[in-house]
């Protein structure tokens, strides 16, 4: 689903590798980014140097004095409230934990505010596309055609869902990930970057697919799978 032209935006979370990113590139997507948002009363404590501890960058943005990226932070539980009374119309929540981004949108839409979508100007989305709500896609993705995309899902840097795949609500996918056809992500899912999975796979709720992996075999609902080709190291059994 797009967005209105510039709507008045909060978005939910502060992480530089997350909200920061899509804030630079917002305005492009139609985002007018009024605030970010710290969903706890205490602000974060973050210094400069642990935010920067083995880090080679030399450009990172962490909160300073109620901003981030020289926007205002509001730390606050109720912070649907908060953003209302700033004459806010959207949300988009940006949390990097799955279950806690559909969490915090469920929040959002209980409190009247409508969910942002975000998709990055370089993004190539062919026909038939089926968009849910709050999503954020990232530069250079590619979303085949009649793919689709349910609510919360993230999909990162310059990944490639080829044709009638089906992301599930709250799932991501990491950059450089490839899903060939018809392939399902469960809800929460997380696919690690550069996996591989072929044609007709179906990766469980709550699964995490590693790095690198080559998936050729369903994995099950709340399994983590690594390698070439991917097995499991660990299931609902072993943990």
């Amino acid at each position: 689903m797009t967005n209105p032209p510039a709507c008045r935006t909060a978005v939910i979370g502060w992480e530089e590798g997350s909200a920061g990113q899509v804030h630079s590139w917002a305005l492009s997507a139609g985002l007018d980014i009024a605030c970010f948002v710290h969903p706890h009363d205490q602000p974060p404590s973050v210094s400069r140097a642990d935010a920067m501890r083995g880090r080679d960058a030399t450009q990172f943005s962490i909160p300073e004095l109620g901003r981030f990226k020289d926007i205002p932070l509001i730390s606050a539980a109720d912070w649907p409230r908060e953003v209302s009374r700033l004459g806010v119309t959207h949300a988009l929540v940006t949390l990097s934990d799955n279950a806690l981004r559909l969490a915090e949108m469920a929040r959002a839409r209980q409190a009247g505010l409508k969910l942002a979508t975000a998709i990055h100007p370089s993004a190539t989305l062919l026909a038939d596309a089926i968009l849910g709500d709050n999503l954020i896609i990232h530069a250079r993705v590619i979303i085949g055609y009649r793919v689709e995309l349910r609510d919360g899902a993230i999909v990162n840097t310059g990944a490639q869902v080829d044709h009638h795949s089906v992301l599930g609500a709250g799932c991501s996918l990491d950059p450089g990930v490839i899903l060939a056809g018809n392939v399902s992500i469960g809800a929460e899912a997380r696919v690690h970057t550069g996996a591989v999975i072929r044609n007709k796979i179906k990766v469980g709720v709550r699964a995490i697919v590693g790095a690198g992996a080559v998936v050729i075999e369903d994995v099950p609902a709340d399994t983590t799978v690594v390698g070439v080709p991917a097995k499991p190291i660990s299931s609902p059994k072993t943990r």
